[in-house]
């Protein structure tokens, strides 16, 4: 498979097209295929131990595809999906959204058309730089391109309080993501919007959760069955306590497929003891692995081998570089042989994810929900605060297709598509991007037609979970009979106790809720470990490019230290 792509046009910076080779390189990958045209190239590059090159690209004399990521079209997988793609777009011209799916970037060229677009969600990334002369899949890559890399302050706050930027704007100035929902007219160097009338669907909302269940269902039948056919006997799938990993074993044991399972954890872990009855009572192989225990067989990691981790990661993951070892080796190992690897993110489509309740809210009450875990001490500057709050709220303004600035109200819809458009497309699309990098991946829950099915479904049947718990037993009763992290098992569903737990947590004024959790924090006192502290500050010593932006002594978890370390490493040792 490919697993970057590097798109150069011409009249674009040729040095900088030759450091964005050298980075890709440097990142480990190989070049697999280089496609020119009048107007540029489009350069494909593999990682080591991939199924071949050939499963990812369609040259023909009538036009040329290739991809990174899984992508399947109108049923069809690799070659074959490709292959009728471009046969479609060549003869209509355009693209038949709802029959695509999967995690992928793609090239497509005709003789009318020359494209370069992502998956309806923008799970795989696509970077711009600002000359737009050059794209790529690798943010390092990108970066490189660059005669200078500057830090986009606004940009790096968010990345390193909330695990990832919010908006098309990358923490390397001048590097942005293609915007969601864009196709690049690289013929015509413009963009046109693929989504014009929005992702809601135009279907009637469902009558009765009978009908919900029964459709979804089916939906997720086809596409666990899409994904068994692609890659028969070779499908690894996470397993937790939680809903979103039991559905999707649900849907393959439904569409007649076994994966293996993995579990990450201890031995004394709620997850690793659900998942081990799970598969016992589905005879199902779980490999359980404790990161930690392996972590400690591993050296700590110096400074040359946290680089290597930035390489491996593309920079700036969602959990910081800091990985003695664990992390990479078990992402190469659910990918390895061929396999795909699959997760249940983006699941909570079929779950109220805010909590809160059926009514229309402002971006400043979503920002205020979600994303103010922290004090106002946290920032360096006056008015640090204000301004990272009034940046969210535009971003979400803008995914929602509202006005820069203003006072409207989002109607509970559009609250239930920041899920997916807001929250899901900058922070899963960091970690789907990082995975496709390296294997086949797919979080196979969340795509254009799943989350139009989600948003036909009234948001008091998604409650405490009411809707996926009717989701896992339609598809596999016998797994939905088993415990869960919740307190009940999905056949039964959530009890009065769930369903006044999710009532009491919605009832929370959305004006209340930063001062509840600036009272959570303050009672249970979190802090970073003063020895993982003095750890990190050690690995590079002197003034970081945060300290000036952030109180980085207030973050109150090391992943959060960890984000800050990653553009540490990156503007020292890798730019």
């Amino acid at each position: 498979m490919l697993n970057a792509l590097s798109v150069f046009l011409a009249n674009g910076d040729v040095s900088g097209e030759a450091r964005a080779v050298r980075s890709l390189e440097r990142q480990g990958f190989s070049h697999a295929v280089r496609i020119e045209w009048d107007g540029g190239s489009v350069a494909g590059w593999g990682y080591p131990g991939q199924r071949q090159v050939e499963d990812c690209i369609v040259q023909t004399p009538l036009g040329t595809a290739c991809c990174v990521g899984p992508l399947w079209f109108r049923g069809h997988f690799g070659r074959r999906a490709l292959a009728t793609l471009l046969d479609e777009v060549r003869i209509t011209g355009r693209l038949e959204e709802s029959a695509l799916r999967g995690n992928f970037a793609l090239f497509l060229k005709t003789g009318e058309h020359t494209w370069l677009l992502n998956d309806a969600l923008g799970f795989v990334r696509i970077h711009a730089s600002a000359d737009g002369c050059f794209f790529s899949t690798s943010w390092l890559a990108a970066c490189a391109y660059l005669q200078q890399v500057e830090v986009d302050a606004a940009s790096a706050i968010e990345y390193v309080l909330l695990g990832a930027a919010h908006s098309r704007h990358s923490v390397a100035r001048g590097v942005d993501l293609v915007p969601l929902g864009q196709t690049h007219d690289l013929k015509r160097r413009s963009t046109w919007q693929r989504f014009p009338d929005g992702f809601v669907s135009r279907a009637p909302g469902f009558v009765s959760p009978d009908e919900a269940v029964e459709t979804i269902t089916e939906h997720l039948r086809t596409v666990s069955t899409e994904v068994a056919l692609a890659f028969p006997a070779r499908v690894n799938t996470a397993l937790s306590g939680g809903f979103d990993s039991r559905l999707i074993v649900a849907g393959l044991l439904a569409a007649g497929v076994e994966p293996r399972l993995f579990v990450y954890g201890n031995d004394d872990s709620v997850d690793v003891a659900i998942a081990k009855t799970v598969a016992s009572a589905t005879s199902l192989a779980l490999d359980a692995i404790d990161k930690r225990v392996l972590n400690r067989s591993l050296p700590v990691p110096d400074i040359g081998s946290l680089e290597q981790s930035a390489l491996f990661f593309d920079g700036l993951p969602n959990d910081g570089i800091y990985d003695p070892g664990a992390d990479r080796r078990t992402r190469l190992q659910q990918t390895g042989d061929g396999c795909i690897a699959l997760n249940g993110g983006g699941g909570e489509i079929f779950r109220n994810f805010f909590h809160l309740p059926d009514s229309a809210f402002s971006a400043d009450d979503i920002v205020r929900t979600f994303y103010r875990g922290f004090s106002r001490g946290m920032f360096r500057e006056p008015g640090g605060l204000e301004r990272y709050e009034t940046r969210l709220a535009a971003s979400i303004r803008n995914i929602a297709g509202m006005s820069a600035a203003g006072d409207e109200r989002l109607t509970r819809t559009q609250v239930e598509l920041l899920y997916p458009l807001f929250r899901c497309h900058y922070w899963m699309g960091v970690n789907n991007s990082v995975a496709v990098r390296h294997g086949y991946y797919a979080t196979p829950l969340v795509n254009l037609e799943s989350v139009r099915m989600a948003l036909r479904v009234p948001l008091h049947w998604k409650n405490a979970g009411a809707l996926q718990s009717r989701l896992i037993a339609a598809l596999h009763p016998a797994i939905a009979a088993q415990p869960s992290a919740y307190g009940f098992r999905f056949d039964v569903g959530p009890g009065w106790k769930a369903r006044l737990a999710e009532w009491a947590t919605c009832a929370r004024p959305v004006v209340l809720r930063p001062l509840i959790n600036a009272t959570r924090r303050s009672l249970q006192n979190v802090r970073v470990a003063p020895a993982v502290w003095q750890r990190y500050r050690t690995l590079l010593p002197g003034e970081w490019c945060m300290d000036s932006l952030l109180d980085l002594t207030q973050l109150a978890d090391e992943q959060a230290l960890g984000r800050a370390l990653s553009i540490e490493v990156a503007w020292r040792r890798l730019f």
